[in-house]
């Protein structure tokens, strides 16, 4: 069963790869083969996470910063798009946008239409920022984008008690509006530096645990009776902690990922009519095309794969998995 299972899904990243756009999509510089076989002696990191209202504080031991996700827009009725923030301890962060067929959808095109803007302002003041929508997008994948933001949003986020942020939609009559707490922001994320200070000295110390946990695709190759070593975790966790823990966002991605992965793995194993078999099926869509294509240095794709494995999650389980 798990030698088919591996087959299918190497056809199916062969298939992806072979009707994809990705294939035109430069490989990052310095991207090789690896040895199937090689270990990382990478030393443990140390995690931990704490809740202040609608932000996650999440702290390693060589970072700080906090996330919202899935925040709805002032009028949901009139917008149906989900925000999801994120922040480092310097104010610098992005925010995700993520689309429904049903209610607002962000093709591509609509993204990086130069009348769709972003606009950023304090209560009662004027506008601070108004930017094109997709003037530093990072990735647009499958009705999702995620959007560097500009770094004339810090002093807001510094000083303001709340930041509103309006997408203007090119040749939609309606714009979306948003509000994220500043002031719950900046103490979440005086704790998490608070804290990433602390888990350092505990991480020199050795007195922390490891957060190397996958959740999700740790869960899907137990249910398939795989080791905990084995190549598809392996392979992810050296992706993780040697390419997307490299990228400028890659730190918070990967908070975002430790707030959400454990809430989604929860309501699958309850709510799933067979747990193993949905696990075993996002193991065969998902985790191992993206192992092997981190295998394969197809970076851009393993990342893809991992947003849309999240995306498809949080579709299954709507019922807000980051108000959990």
């Amino acid at each position: 069963m798990l030698t088919h299972t591996r087959r299918r899904a190497l056809g199916l990243l062969l298939g992806t790869l072979a009707g994809s756009r990705l294939l035109a999509l430069p490989l990052p510089a310095g991207a090789q083969d690896k040895q199937l076989e090689d270990d990382s002696d990478s030393e443990p990191d140390c995690f931990d996470t704490k809740t202040f209202g609608g932000w996650t504080a999440q702290a390693s031991d060589v970072s700080a910063g906090a996330i919202q996700n899935e925040i709805a827009a002032v009028d949901p009725k009139a917008c149906g798009i989900l925000l999801s923030a994120e922040f480092n301890s310097e104010f610098v962060g992005r925010i995700f946008l993520e689309g429904s067929a049903k209610g607002t959808a962000l093709p591509e095109t609509l993204l990086l239409d130069p009348d769709s803007r972003l606009k950023a302002s304090a209560p009662g003041s004027d506008v601070l920022v108004d930017t094109p929508l997709c003037g530093n997008c990072t990735d647009i994948y499958d009705n999702t984008v995620g959007i560097v933001l500009p770094l004339a949003t810090a002093p807001l986020l510094r000083d303001a008690d709340r930041m509103d942020i309006v997408l203007h939609l090119a040749r939609r009559d309606a714009d979306c509006h948003f509000q994220l707490d500043c002031k719950v922001l900046r103490q979440a994320l005086d704790w998490a530096a608070a804290r990433r200070d602390a888990l350092a000295t505990e991480r020199d110390n050795k007195q922390c645990a490891s957060a190397e946990n996958c959740f999700i695709t740790t869960a899907c190759c137990e249910a398939l009776g795989l080791a905990d070593d084995c190549f598809e975790l392996r392979t992810l966790r050296r992706y993780r902690d040697d390419v997307l823990a490299a990228r400028a966002d890659g730190p918070a991605e990967i908070a975002r990922y430790y707030d959400l992965a454990p809430r989604l793995l929860n309501r699958l194993r309850t709510s799933a009519h067979d747990p193993d078999e949905t696990l075993r099926r996002l193991y065969a869509r998902y985790v191992l095309p993206a192992a092997l294509a981190a295998r394969f240095g197809l970076d851009r794709l393993a990342y893809a794969l991992y947003r849309q494995m999240l995306a498809a999650l949080c579709g299954r389980h709507r019922g807000s998995p980051g108000r959990a």
